[in-house]
């Protein structure tokens, strides 16, 4: 009786360690992809990929980037977006035509404002290598993005849809770092 229990023990180590072999493998290839392999790999596995790939494409330094370099740039790609409309969402406040107009843009820009500071700070998080953070940054960045255009600042309704998916493109690959 106990050789059976030992060769049915051995039969269902040997394939556990097989399996294990395979994946890590799978992994190490996974580490050393860089450049447009890569992003389309990283990409595949987020909400919006074609968002996801275009972006990050946009960036020469993530032909050479590995995956944490990709988040890493997600990242400040994000944050050079966000300022942008940031100084979009100011700039409409002095061009409002009436009071209600200029309340409605006073009130997307202040709150706006509010979480954008905070959102710059995941690199600071980032870089310590504290992904759990910047993740949860990023999401409550990503929730508060539609305030804008729900208080009816339509001028922004295109940059906040595409911060909207990329941010959520972000996201999805740095939770792959965790």
């Amino acid at each position: 009786m106990a050789m059976k229990v030992d060769v049915s023990l051995c039969l269902l180590v040997i394939p556990i360690v097989l399996s294990l072999l395979l994946s890590s493998h799978h992994f190490a290839k996974a580490d050393n992809e860089i450049g447009k392999p890569l992003i389309t790999a990283t990409c595949i596995q987020t909400e919006f990929p074609d968002v996801c790939v275009s972006t990050l494409e946009s960036d020469r330094r993530s032909s050479s980037a590995n995956l944490t370099g990709l988040s890493r740039i997600g990242l400040e790609l994000a944050i050079t977006k966000a300022d942008e409309i940031k100084a979009d969402a100011y700039k409409l406040i002095f061009n409002a035509t009436s009071y209600h107009n200029w309340d409605i843009r006073s009130a997307c820009f202040g709150a706006y404002n509010l979480s954008f500071y905070p959102f710059k700070e995941t690199l600071q998080y980032f870089d310590e290598l504290n992904y759990n953070e910047s993740y949860r940054i990023v999401d409550t960045f990503n929730k508060g993005l539609h305030y804008c255009i729900d208080v009816g600042v339509t001028e922004l309704a295109a940059g906040i849809t595409f911060l909207t998916k990329f941010t959520t493109d972000v996201k999805a690959i740095l939770h792959l770092l965790f």
